[in-house]
C-alpha cells in the first residue's frame, strides 16, 4: 500500500469516528485504539458579544502559517462551536473572515484571536473560549483618533539574550492597567522582532503582549513621554 493510500485510509477512519462521536456526544475509544476528545466553547468579540460564522483552526505544531490540520464548523448565532479531535497536543486559534476565505492574509474586517493557544487533549471534554478582534483596526486607532497628528515609534522586541520575539505586540496605554484592549497596539512583530506603533503626543506606559487580545496577559514595564518626531524604542521581554 502506498503512503498516499494509507493517509486516505486513516482519514476515512477518523471521519467515521467523528461521525459516531457527533451522534453519541461521547469521547469513544474505537476498535482501532484511537481515542477522540470533544472540544467546545464560544467565540466572542472584544465587547463580549457572540461572533457568528467564526471558526477554530487546529494545528499539530506552533506553525500557524500553513493550512490547518483541522477546522471546526462555523459558530452558531450564540458563538458556539463543537468538534471532535483525536487525542494529542495541538495549537488552536480562532478566526472570523468577513469574506469567507479560510486562508491568505487577513483583510479589513477580519478578526482573529492572536497567538495560538497550546493545549494537551488527553481525555474527556474540554471547554475553550476565544476572543477575536480586528488587530489592524486596533493598530491604526491612533491615526483615526489624531487625524494624522501622531508620533511613530518603532523598534525591536527581544529577549534578554537579544533574540527576536516574533508574533508579539508592542502596546501603549495611558494607565498602568486596562480591561481588554490597550489604548494603542502595534501589529505582530516580524521574524526579526521589529514593530511599529503610532500614538498621539503624551505620557504612556509602554510594554508588550504575546497574546491578542491581551486581557491580563501583558507587561507594561516602562513609562515614556512622547512629544515629537520619530522614536526608536526597543522592548525587552521578561
Amino acid at each position: 500500500m502506498t503512503k498516499e493510500c494509507r493517509k486516505i485510509n486513516l482519514c476515512l477512519v477518523f471521519l467515521l469516528l467523528v461521525f459516531s462521536a457527533g451522534y453519541s456526544g461521547l469521547c469513544p475509544v474505537s476498535a482501532f485504539g484511537l481515542q477522540t476528545i470533544i472540544v467546545e466553547g464560544k467565540i466572542l468579540n472584544s465587547e463580549g458579544k457572540a461572533v457568528e460564522g467564526a471558526e477554530v483552526f487546529i494545528y499539530g505544531s506552533s506553525d500557524i502559517r500553513r493550512p490547518a490540520d483541522f477546522i471546526s464548523a462555523k459558530t452558531d448565532k450564540d458563538g458556539g462551536y463543537r468538534m471532535v479531535l483525536p487525542a494529542g497536543k495541538y495549537w488552536l486559534i480562532a478566526r472570523f473572515r468577513k469574506g469567507g476565505l479560510r486562508y491568505g492574509p487577513l483583510m479589513p474586517g477580519d478578526k482573529h484571536s492572536g497567538s495560538p493557544v497550546e493545549i494537551d487533549l488527553l481525555s474527556g471534554e474540554h471547554q475553550m473560549n476565544f476572543v477575536v478582534a480586528d488587530l489592524h483596526e486596533a493598530a491604526n486607532m491612533s491615526r483615526k483618533k489624531t487625524g494624522g497628528d501622531y508620533i511613530k515609534i518603532k523598534g525591536r522586541i527581544a529577549d534578554r539574550d537579544g533574540l527576536p520575539v516574533k508574533m508579539a505586540f508592542a502596546i501603549a496605554n495611558k494607565k498602568k492597567e486596562f480591561p481588554v484592549l490597550p489604548d494603542y497596539v502595534s501589529t505582530w512583530t516580524d521574524d526579526d522582532g521589529y514593530y511599529t506603533l503610532y500614538v498621539p503626543r503624551g505620557k504612556y506606559h509602554i510594554g508588550y503582549a504575546r497574546i491578542f487580545p491581551p486581557g491580563k496577559n501583558y507587561f507594561l514595564n516602562r513609562e515614556e513621554v512622547f512629544d515629537n518626531g520619530e522614536i526608536n524604542l526597543d522592548i525587552i521581554v521578561k
